[in-house]
This record gives structure tokens, sequence and C-alpha cells, in this order.
């Protein structure tokens, strides 16, 4: 029997492909989809022609609803992710509205969450990509911290380095809570979500 209604939701985890990022602060977006397509038993594969790997999934909410879900690591590194944007929504047949981005932020300390349903870039330029692309920043989007070093000279080694010891398990932990969220956001309404997650503590 095929779903009466289908609700597509398009999750982007912003970071930068290649072995020697893998782990790193600013590969937070990557992270959390890794682990939310763990938990849903999905494997990344890169479509033909495609800047992008994709793992997709079809979750039932109720008798014949049904949510198509997309989880998408562009491949242009991190100033160009909204490189992808055009031709991924077109591939898939989607529009702006199920567009969702989680990223790493400096505002935040290791590991806590700010859940929003839009806003700025906030120094970002991987969220100012994708803003660009899209037009507005009219988009839910969910923040992991990554603290901020003390020396502004530092932010560049910091966001492309690898937490340790304290920093690390926390870091680990908003990447657990993140991809709950995440999860959440394809079954629930935003504002149960942020109500929950935005006030967890790692």
């Amino acid at each position: 029997m095929k779903p009466n209604k289908r609700t597509p939701k398009l999750f982007i985890g912003l970071g930068n492909p290649g072995r020697e990022y893998a782990e790193t602060r600013h590969n937070a977006g990557f992270l959390v989809l890794d682990r939310l397509a763990q938990s849903l038993g999905l494997r990344f594969k890169k479509p033909f022609f495609a800047a992008w790997m994709e793992a997709k999934d079809r979750i039932e909410l109720a008798e014949g609803e049904w949510v198509d879900l997309i989880l998408v690591k562009p491949l242009t590194y991190m100033n160009a992710s909204g490189a992808i944007l055009s031709r991924l929504l077109k591939r898939h047949q989607l529009d702006l509205d199920s567009v969702h981005v989680v990223y790493d932020t400096l505002d935040l300390p290791a590991g806590r969450l700010r859940i929003r349903k839009k806003g700025s870039a906030g120094g970002q330029r991987g969220l100012a990509s994708i803003i660009d692309a899209l037009g507005d920043g009219n988009f839910p989007r969910i923040a992991v911290g990554i603290g901020r070093p003390e020396q502004k000279s530092e932010v560049v080694a910091h966001v492309l380095s690898v937490p340790t010891g304290e920093e690390l398990r926390n870091f680990n932990t908003g990447l657990d809570q993140a991809a709950e969220a995440l999860q959440e956001l394809a079954q629930s309404p935003i504002d149960m979500v942020m109500n929950t997650y935005n006030v967890k503590q790692t």
C-alpha cells in the first residue's frame, strides 16, 4: 500500500571531507549525521556526479503518514557548503521547507546545543554559504558547541584540531544529543524539540 502523506526532511551536516579532518571540531555536522545514520542502520553513498554523500530512510509516523529522511554531507569543503543546494534540491524534488542544517559553533561551550528556527550565520562560513545559496536564513538549524580559544589568532587551529580529555567527552555527548534531536525533528514539531534540547546540559 502506498503512503497517503509523505513529508520530506533534508538534514545537511557541515564539515570538511578527508581523513585529516574526520574527527576535528569543525566536522561536528558530519559527526552528528554519522551517529544518526548508525542509529538508523543507514550507510552513506555518493550518488553519481554528485558533490555530496547521502543516506536515506523512510520513517512511519502513523497509518499512511511517512517522513522521507535524507542525510547529506557536502564534499565541497566547509566554506562552499551551499554550492550543492540547487542540484541537491532538484535531484530529490525538494523545496526549501525541507532544509535543516547541523554545524559547529564557537559561541557555545563544547557539547552544548542550540536549536533555532532561523537566524544569521553568526560568522560560521559554511552556514553563510548555505544562507547565500537559499537566499535567506529562514531554515531550522542545530548548532553544536566547540568552545572558543583564548586567542583569536588560534581559532583556525582550534576548529581544525581534535578535542581531548574532558572537552572530548563533552563534545561527544553533544554529538550524541544532536543526533537524538535530529531524529526527533524528523518526527516531532520543532518547538517540542527546542524545549527539550535547548535546556539540556552536557
